[in-house]
């Protein structure tokens, strides 16, 4: 009788836990549609996505960014996660970084043009994050335009 009492009191516990950490989820679905639009001559893309972030970890999208485009990326998160660091870094033995907004204050956009098809890594990260148990929600947009390059 005191042993099922026992297990009915760890039952109840266990499903209000469980319960709380439900309710209290985040979803991130379509995060990044709250990133700075491009200008209206572009077409959304379908690389654009939303991630979570947590403190000191970076967040690592590989992607085809086809030649004759000009693309627009932009980065937003929630405003615990601070400035977002993006970086563009070029998916070869080389790996050489194409473009990093650190060096332009942490500007949440970027306008470039891709000549010849690639595959790229979009790394992203939050310096400025502090929380150790809770990750947040991010989005890149990603918007393209074809060029007249050909």
């Amino acid at each position: 009788m005191k042993r099922a009492k026992i297990l009915a009191i760890i039952t109840t516990l266990f499903i209000i836990h469980s319960a709380y950490f439900q309710v209290h989820a985040q979803s991130c679905q379509n995060y990044e549609k709250r990133c700075e639009n491009a200008p209206t001559y572009f077409e959304q893309s379908s690389l654009s996505r939303s991630v979570t972030m947590r403190k000191a970890r970076k967040v690592i999208i590989n992607q085809t960014f086809f030649g004759n485009r000009e693309y627009f990326i932009s980065v937003c998160g929630r405003k615990k996660l601070g400035d977002i660091h993006f970086r563009l870094i070029s998916d070869d033995e080389n790996q050489t970084v194409l473009y990093d907004n650190a060096a332009v204050n942490f500007k949440p956009s970027q306008l470039f043009v891709i000549q010849n098809t690639m595959k790229i890594k979009i790394e992203l990260s939050a310096p400025h994050y502090f929380d150790d148990h809770n990750s947040e929600c991010a989005g890149v947009q990603i918007s393209y335009h074809k060029s007249g390059l050909e």
